[in-house]
């Protein structure tokens, strides 16, 4: 089928109705002026009257000529060309002339394939012979420079205008995926600060209300104790308090946020956290190579994966053997695995844990790693990541 189809459009607005109709009600009210009072040049000598049907013909075709500016070219092509052999008619500068211009303006700037646009010039160019073969008048050198100029100068012109407009589309569709882009960002910013604020308030959690208890129970008899896990608490609360105002701080609408922020935990701080661990009661055996150049972003998502399995293993097995292996793999990767032994209260897998696996693995995920969380045949659990440290890694 000729011409190039555009787009369905479910709903035409009263803009593109303007745009359709009006140009062709204006060449079709000029053409009937130039019959009527002789306001342009008719070409042919019979009555400028006598083009009135051919060019209400060209006119009703320009309605189309965005949806199918190829077919619409051609129709005028056959109306203006094949009745001049036959008829005696004129030819109207109004009213058919120039809606063979806008014709082939609409063909360069709607047509989607570069043939259709480029048949519209060849096309037009056609017209112009057929035309000044039937109408010696206009055959003149002079006469044909200008008519062509006229013809070249609308296809350019629609070539330009859709150069524009696709520049334009493409800067509105890039604008739109910038802003896709940015929320997508801010989700998962917000996601990995969820995380952040569940791994830092449960651990929190877990170890004040473990020190409150030890505290409660040795008051009496061991004040000093008592003294020394009420110390751990307010550390632990200092601490936890810095990590969250630091989270807080990016979900702030401020400019200068993201320059505030803290430093966050990594490799060099997992001793630390073991040591407290055991302070709670539980048996930790750490087992960490030095690995160097590991990125922050890794260095952290390791200190929490150790984080949140230390917790999980002291609220839900108890005070167990637990041991905690971080060294390098194969293909640059950062192992960290944490497994203890089975638990001396009931094994039930709380909903509190399951939150925390899934944050796991969703920070595990979002680095491009690996992770694996099962219990063990001896009826223990063991959680082992690997997180890329290369170029891959955050």
């Amino acid at each position: 089928m000729w011409g190039a189809r555009r787009s369905a459009q479910p709903h035409i607005g009263w803009r593109d109705a303007v745009i359709d109709v009006g140009p062709p009600i204006g060449l079709w009210a000029s053409g009937l002026l130039d019959m009527t009072l002789g306001i342009g040049n008719s070409i042919g000598s019979a009555s400028p009257l006598t083009s009135l049907v051919p060019m209400t013909i060209v006119c009703l075709l320009l309605l189309l000529r965005r949806r199918r500016p190829l077919s619409v070219l051609c129709g005028i092509a056959v109306v203006i060309t094949v009745p001049i052999w036959f008829l005696p008619l004129a030819l109207s500068y109004w009213g058919q002339f120039m809606p063979w211009l806008l014709a082939l303006y609409s063909t360069a700037r709607h047509g989607d394939r570069p043939l259709w646009r480029a048949l519209g010039i060849v096309i037009s160019a056609a017209m112009l012979t057929v035309i000044a073969i039937r109408f010696p008048e206009i055959s003149d050198p002079g006469d044909l420079l200008y008519n062509g100029t006229l013809i070249v100068g609308a296809w350019l012109l629609g070539l330009f205008a859709r150069s524009w407009s696709q520049y334009r589309d493409d800067a509105v569709r890039q604008e739109a995926e910038r802003a896709r882009a940015e929320e997508a960002a801010k989700r998962s910013e917000r996601a990995r600060i969820a995380r952040e604020l569940h791994d830092v308030i449960s651990h929190t959690i877990t170890v004040v209300v473990m020190q409150a208890g030890g505290a409660r129970l040795a008051a009496i008899r061991d004040p000093e104790v008592a003294v020394t896990a009420l110390a751990r608490i307010e550390a632990l609360g200092q601490e936890s308090l810095a990590e969250l105002r630091s989270l807080l701080r990016v979900l702030r609408d401020e400019d200068d946020a993201p320059g505030e922020t803290g430093p966050q935990p990594g490799l060099a701080d997992i001793p630390e956290l073991c040591e407290r661990m055991r302070a709670l009661g539980l048996p930790v055996r750490l087992r960490q190579e030095q690995v160097a150049g590991v990125p922050a972003g890794v260095q952290l998502a390791a200190y929490r994966i150790v984080q949140e399995g230390l917790t999980n293993a002291l609220k839900h097995a108890g005070p167990v053997d637990t041991e905690v292996r971080i060294g390098s793999g194969a293909g640059g990767v950062l192992g960290v695995e944490i497994s203890n032994a089975p638990p001396v209260r009931s094994p039930r897998l709380l909903e509190g844990a399951q939150r925390g696996l899934t944050g796991i693995r969703e920070r595990v995920t979002a680095i491009g790693g690996a992770v694996d969380a099962e219990s063990r045949p001896d009826g223990g659990f063991a959680i082992r990541a690997g997180l890329p440290t290369g170029e891959h890694g955050l």
